[in-house]
């Protein structure tokens, strides 16, 4: 007799033990879906950051850039840098804005850019604010109905063909803050007498080449202006009536016999004496 408590079902050799497999399958499924919610979560946390880094990084360029690279229109005028960029206006008599703001902060104007007023024929007069400092290359070149213009108390340099051929301009003050005219800067204008300050350690070549009008220079350096022969030629060349180049009174002598000077050696005379 059998006892039935005691009965074994041997599993047939031809029956796979699918016990190991089903744990097999199972187990990547749910590793899958855990890296799922982390990519997502890395994700999400990476825009997150890259958006916080981008916002930071405009703010703080904005702030350290002191709006620097901002160009701002004010009428006619575009601005960037402290700088007069650009002019589109046609009115004749211009005044140059003191400044710019940029929410609520002024930017003050120090200089007037390359070619800005070039060729514009419609202006008669211009006034700049005292804070400008330099007038660049060609910056009003061929304005010929330009006639007269209020210069800075604070330039200093007047850029290479500023006024070239602006054939209207008949009078302009010098300011005591000029060091340097360069090439050209005057050639072909309508002034009849220049009262070049003390201030001007050098004129440029060409400087006052062509000025028709021309009878009367003053030159007030304290010393001998120190350049080359070449370029004292070209800077009062082609001016037929010029009369009298007025100097300060201990350096007439020294002008006269100066290598470079002595074209202009018979025009030399002391300032003061001008009703001698």
């Amino acid at each position: 007799m059998i006892d039935k408590r005691f009965t074994f079902k041997r599993q047939s050799s031809s029956e796979p033990d699918t016990t190991n497999e089903t744990e097999t399958k199972t187990e990547p499924a749910k590793a899958k879906k855990t890296i799922s919610w982390v990519e997502l979560i890395v994700i999400v946390c990476c825009g997150v950051f890259f958006l916080f880094a981008m916002t930071s990084r405009i703010l703080f360029e904005y702030r350290t850039d002191d709006n620097s690279n901002l160009e701002v229109v004010v009428g006619s005028c575009t601005f960037k840098n402290n700088e007069l960029i650009k002019y589109d206006g046609s009115e004749a008599d211009v005044v140059i804005p003191d400044y710019y703001e940029i929410d609520g902060e002024k930017y003050g104007i120090t200089s007037i850019a390359y070619r800005v007023f070039y060729g514009n024929s419609n202006i008669k007069s211009i006034t700049m604010p005292d804070q400008i400092v330099k007038i660049g290359l060609f910056a009003f070149r061929e304005c010929k109905n330009l006639e007269s213009i209020r210069l800075s108390n604070k330039v200093e340099t007047l850029g290479d063909s500023c006024f070239w051929n602006c054939s209207s301009l008949a009078e302009i003050n010098l300011p005591t803050s000029l060091k340097k005219i360069e090439p050209y800067a005057f050639w072909n204008t309508a002034i009849t007498t220049i009262d070049i300050p003390e201030s001007v350690s050098e004129i440029g070549l060409g400087a006052f080449n062509k000025c028709s009008q021309l009878e009367t220079v003053y030159i007030r350096h304290e010393s001998v202006v120190k350049t080359s022969f070449t370029t004292v030629y070209q800077a009062f060349s082609n001016c037929p009536n010029l009369k009298t180049i007025y100097v300060p009174a201990e350096l007439v002598e020294q002008y006269k016999t100066d290598t470079n000077w002595s074209l202009y050696s018979d025009k030399f005379q002391a300032i003061g004496e001008e009703n001698a």
